[in-house]
């Protein structure tokens, strides 16, 4: 039997302008989802990290993370109160050094208001509950497993300290290693009402 099958056509060549075209608005098909899907997904959560990254001078929104006991903490929870929120994990050896001085700190500042919460990122509860007990640290310690909260504040290097003054602006953010001297300079000058 004779093969029946007619000859190919050749396609006619795609030009450049309307591949580029078309993967252009694929990508900002997939950014809208993308955006709706983190919309629709961080609404109502309680781990719900804020909207936006912290800058000096701007007001940081508010964020809930669980302690270490699973009980919700938000930034709220401590508006009138200057607030240095010091992102942090255990394998962090520049953490490990800040650790005792900011506890330090925070025994010596704490009755004028001082309030530190330190977020443990990227790691379980019983990670972070271990190291704490360890060091025998005296201030909440938040849990950002999922590191939302880093990603929304833009927090890549650990550790980072982010200091919200009375007013829930923020007064000073120290990325790296603060020793006890940097924290008396940049921290204290904004506990005073």
């Amino acid at each position: 039997m004779m093969d029946q099958s007619f000859p190919r056509q050749p396609k006619p060549p795609v030009s450049r302008p309307k591949v580029a075209a078309v993967m252009i608005t694929l990508g900002i098909l997939m950014v809208a989802a993308a955006g709706i899907i983190l919309a629709t997904n961080s609404g109502g959560s309680s781990t719900s990290p804020g909207s936006g990254p912290a800058r000096i001078g701007a007001h940081l929104d508010n964020f809930s993370l669980p302690d270490l006991n699973g009980k919700a903490v938000q930034l709220s929870d401590y508006a009138g109160s200057p607030v240095l929120i010091n992102a942090w994990a255990t394998w962090c050896p520049p953490c490990q050094m800040e650790m005792p001085d900011l506890n330090a700190y925070y025994q010596k500042y704490r009755s004028q208001g001082l309030v530190i919460l330190a977020v443990n990122a990227g790691e379980t509860a019983s990670q972070a509950s271990t190291y704490v007990q360890q060091l025998g640290l005296t201030f909440p310690v938040l849990l950002d497993s999922d590191e939302r909260l880093m990603d929304v504040l833009h927090i890549n290097d650990y550790p980072t300290s982010i200091l919200v003054g009375r007013d829930g602006v923020v007064k000073a953010i120290h990325i790296g290693r603060m020793t006890q001297q940097i924290i008396e300079s940049e921290i204290t000058p904004f506990l005073n009402p």
